[in-house]
């Protein structure tokens, strides 16, 4: 008679099977920001996003009883929600003494909870906005896209402190080839600061985006001296039957939640307001944003004043403008962008590095 043996598992095994999935994939986000998420940051999203993001957290802390809840009321606030639905079934698996498979298919999914994870840390403000300031020919509100964590950012100016504010934020999904767009069809999201031009009902017949696209006036003058070409990049919706799509499936345009598309839409000027793109957006606190801003706006103030809406290089001057409106940092391989006001008008100046004094430069995180 052979001797039966019995195996007594981990009581945590199970739960440490299915987190471990969920905490590569964080992982991989917090190491592509150089951020760590910050769950006491200001958490400016719509009741799904939150109630998604603490279904992952207590996934990530293998709590499942928890995670089936919020996962669960997630799903009922909407229903379209394949990663509610997901995390809710991967938790009561885990509950009932499975170990949850992590499929091919489902890599997307675990992106989007990786990049849901992702909060601003509190008290900071982004490096790629320097400065920020009201006018009647400037959209109240601007748009910041960090690109590494799928994210649109809204800011506007805080009248008080004088400081850019932080007032709401959306899931985005980019380029199904990720960042920089240099050519037609490449499938990549542009990096730079584009204005918000107009509004389309019904962009595509078969409602594959929805039923709102915002335009951006993508090439801008800089894109078109580098010879970057393409056209029709928007913010749009997406189909009915989903919520979201993966953080990296468009042909270059920003897709976000039809629910998204009508919130968002009420922070747009058309033709006043406009969006920056970056691949990714460094966070100081308060006193190194200060320093950092008064150093990128000496240079800028010394260095050449560019023509309206040209891009200029080194050298080259063009007649002052009245009052600076706000400074856009998209990144090292961007021109600085200025907005600069006048009683009727604003004018978009793209600024290019080597115009701007090498050391100030050098002190710049974006220049990292």
């Amino acid at each position: 008679m052979g001797t039966r043996r019995v195996v007594l598992e981990n009581p945590f095994r199970r739960k440490l099977v299915w987190v471990g999935a969920l905490v590569i994939s964080a992982l991989v986000i917090v190491a592509s920001v150089d951020q760590t998420p910050s769950v006491a940051a200001p958490d400016r999203k719509a009741p799904i996003d939150q109630t998604l993001r603490a279904a992952i957290e207590q996934s990530l802390m293998a709590n499942p009883e928890q995670a089936v809840a919020s996962a669960s009321q997630a799903a009922s606030l909407e229903p379209k929600s394949r990663l509610a639905h997901w995390l809710a079934a991967q938790s009561v698996l885990t509950l009932a003494g499975d170990v949850p498979k992590i499929r091919k298919k489902d890599r997307d999914l675990l992106a989007e909870a990786g990049v849901r994870l992702y909060a601003p840390p509190a008290g900071h403000l982004p490096a790629s906005l320097l400065h920020l300031q009201d006018h009647p020919q400037l959209g109240r509100y601007s748009l910041l896209v960090d690109l590494s964590v799928s994210r649109i950012f809204i800011f506007k100016a805080n009248a008080q402190t004088g400081l850019p504010e932080l007032v709401d934020q959306f899931y985005t999904t980019l380029g199904l080839s990720g960042a920089d767009k240099q050519k037609e069809g490449d499938r990549r999201t542009p990096i730079g600061v584009y204005r918000l031009v107009k509004e389309i009902q019904n962009p595509r017949a078969d409602g594959f985006l929805g039923k709102l696209a915002i335009t951006l006036d993508y090439p801008n003058p800089e894109d078109k001296r580098q010879g970057r070409t393409g056209s029709g990049i928007w913010i749009h919706g997406v189909p009915d039957d989903v919520h979201v799509r993966p953080p990296k499936a468009s042909d270059g345009c920003l897709a976000i939640s039809n629910d998204d598309m009508i919130r968002i839409k009420k922070y747009v000027d058309y033709g006043k307001s406009y969006i920056m793109i970056a691949k990714k957006i460094d966070w100081l606190p308060l006193d190194q944003w200060r320093g950092h801003s008064q150093r990128i706006t000496k240079a800028l103030l010394q260095a050449a004043t560019p023509a309206q809406d040209k891009a200029v290089g080194p050298g080259k001057q063009g007649a002052s403008s009245p009052q600076l409106l706000a400074i856009f940092d998209p990144g090292p391989d961007r021109s600085v962008v200025t907005l600069t006001g006048q009683p009727k008008s604003v004018t978009r100046q793209f600024i290019e590095r080597q115009a701007l004094q090498p050391d100030r430069l050098a002190q710049s995180p974006a220049s990292k």
